[in-house]
């Protein structure tokens, strides 16, 4: 990642861009996927008690966790997935993830399930 593209995260979760712009820049995994891709296409909960019990049971293989998302909420889920090893990403707003996983509205957290 670029210091630009780090800039552009960073300067949108502030609300200094539009919701459109991060969803822009080149997020890659070690794939070299969009990280927003692999959301789009994979199998997922949304929501933060989906989210929570996806990991209770063991299914969650990615947590997504919104920037502008209530940390009260987020916390935990955040906690939860390092003790599991869960790789989380939180460079996306909620309209973002809302919008990516295809729902009217914000999204604080969304999972990808493992297979």
């Amino acid at each position: 990642m670029t210091l630009f593209h780090a800039y552009a995260i960073i300067s949108n979760c502030a609300g200094m861009l539009s919701a459109n712009f991060a969803m822009l820049s080149v997020l890659a995994n070690r794939e070299g996927h969009s990280v927003l891709e692999e959301l789009m296409t994979k199998e997922k909960v949304t929501g933060l008690k989906q989210t929570r019990r996806a990991i209770a049971a063991g299914r969650a293989r990615q947590v997504y966790l919104a920037c502008d998302a209530d940390p009260r909420l987020t916390e935990p889920i955040r906690v939860g997935c390092q003790a599991a090893q869960i790789p989380t990403v939180t460079e996306f707003t909620m309209a973002q993830l809302g919008k990516v996983c295809g729902i009217d509205v914000g999204c604080a957290a969304a999972t990808v399930l493992a297979k």
